[in-house]
């Protein structure tokens, strides 16, 4: 069991030994902040970008839910601690589905979420590519996305039958296809669009992409 990580000099750090309970009924105002082994890391600030593809992920994943399996959509500041020897992330979106629902608590995901998703900020490179990558197979999650504006790229991974990572490639025509979310396929390419879709736009994507092929 994990009780001791070195946090990287380049964290900010709001407060030391606090215990993850105290931590999810203290009150940190605008900080976004998340647990690690009794640190309370700051998160910085999002970028406009950052908080657009957060914003255009919840509307498309609560509509998709909505048309398929049901579940929940969480976002940041709602905290998941995968397992009690890792740390208490707080991820951008992170989908809880059905038969897991049992995990959501008042103040936490107290489990895996079935998908979860990163989006890259310039000081969460480190973070979102290697340690909450290495938390999130050993804490079980299913599936994660960590989307990079910085370098505008996605990387998708899947859980194997061995509980390891593998990276997924969208199709020939660029599609990704999620393995938690059946039928969910996906441009990667349209995070980089000038405007992501909103409202209706993201309905009728859904519906379009439940659609049974003739």
């Amino acid at each position: 069991m994990e009780t001791t990580r070195i946090i990287p000099l380049h964290e900010v750090i709001v407060a030391r030994d606090m215990s993850y309970e105290i931590f999810l009924h203290t009150n940190f105002g605008e900080k976004r902040v998340e647990w690690v082994n009794g640190v309370v890391i700051d998160m910085g600030s999002v970028t406009k970008i950052h908080n657009a593809i957060t914003r255009f992920l919840i509307a498309f994943f609560e509509d998709f839910l909505s048309l398929t399996t049901g579940g929940e959509v969480f976002h940041d500041p709602m905290v998941m601690h995968s397992r009690p020897d890792l740390p208490g992330r707080a991820p951008d979106v992170q989908v809880v589905l059905p038969e897991n629902v049992h995990i959501i608590g008042e103040n936490d995901v107290a489990g895996p979420a079935d998908l979860v998703v990163e989006v890259v900020s310039p000081e969460s490179i480190q973070r979102d590519h290697v340690d909450k990558r290495r938390e999130y197979q050993k804490g079980g999650v299913k599936e994660y996305w960590v989307i990079d504006p910085l370098e505008r790229e996605i990387i998708f991974y899947q859980r194997n039958a061995h509980g390891i990572f593998e990276t997924i490639q969208p199709d020939e025509q660029g599609v990704y296809h999620s393995k938690v979310l059946m039928g969910l396929s996906i441009p990667a390419d349209l995070f980089w669009r000038d405007t992501l879709p909103r409202g209706v736009e993201i309905t009728e994507m859904v519906k379009g992409m439940l659609k049974p092929s003739s």
